[in-house]
């Protein structure tokens, strides 16, 4: 069967693993380790706080290490909790994430149908710690033949870096022959385009391309995939 691509650089959070679901369980298991209420309020306040420093690690403005104590410590301070240790309850977040291993529909069955026609490589800006811990408990695993993770090498998503090793540890040097599948424009895209290599949008929530970044393929399923990487997939873009 002949192939457009050599490699699929493939994101995690959202794009494979259902990160939503399971950063809500971890959250929880949090709020109980430190005695505070897992409110819609409460969470609605983490998570902003998160989605601010995520963006300020892609800018970087921050290292991971900061960010996975000092998003708690913004947390309990807008709650006013100053009798709550931040540290450890960012420990309980990490450990907990670690553990929940929960796949996107249907994701498990397509990246072992991809991976019967390239390398899969996981390009994550997540901590390594978690990615680990939720790889080591999937069924995704047996199917991926490596992992890049920001916190491990240095940088983060959308350095064209982490995009590089990938392709490194596929023995690909051909940026025409390397594919990057991800659901972040800031993060997933826009290292495709500092890389110079195709971007395959997974956009199941028809969100805007309010970037204008180049995207070679857009799609709403992960099963448009398998058809692009045959050489088969002007329809799904």
């Amino acid at each position: 069967m002949e192939r457009r691509y050599d490699v699929l650089l493939c994101d995690a959070d959202n794009t494979i693993f259902d990160f939503d679901k399971a950063e809500e369980l971890a959250f929880d298991d949090a709020c109980a380790f430190a005695g505070i209420e897992n409110t819609p309020e409460n969470f609605a306040t983490y998570s902003r706080i998160n989605k601010a420093l995520w963006k300020l690690l892609e800018q970087g403005g921050i290292t991971q290490k900061e960010l996975r104590v000092r998003r708690f410590e913004e947390f309990v301070a807008a709650l006013g909790r100053e009798d709550v240790d931040a540290k450890a309850m960012a420990l309980a977040f990490v450990e907990s994430l670690g553990s929940q291993s929960v796949p996107i529909e249907g994701a498990v069955e397509a990246v072992a149908r991809w991976s019967r026609i390239l390398p899969v490589i996981i390009v994550t800006n997540g901590i390594a710690r978690v990615q680990h811990g939720r790889m080591d408990r999937s069924e995704v695993k047996p199917f991926i033949s490596g992992m890049v993770i920001s916190e491990e090498v240095g940088v983060a998503k959308p350095d064209p870096k982490m995009l590089f090793m990938g392709m490194e540890m596929a023995g690909v040097t051909d940026k025409v022959r390397a594919l990057m599948l991800g659901d972040s424009l800031s993060s997933d895209i826009a290292a495709a385009a500092n890389a110079g290599i195709d971007a395959c949008w997974y956009n199941p929530r028809w969100a805007e391309n309010t970037k204008e970044l180049p995207v070679a393929y857009e799609i709403r399923s992960l099963d448009a995939v398998d058809a692009i990487l045959t050489g088969e997939g002007e329809e799904w873009f």
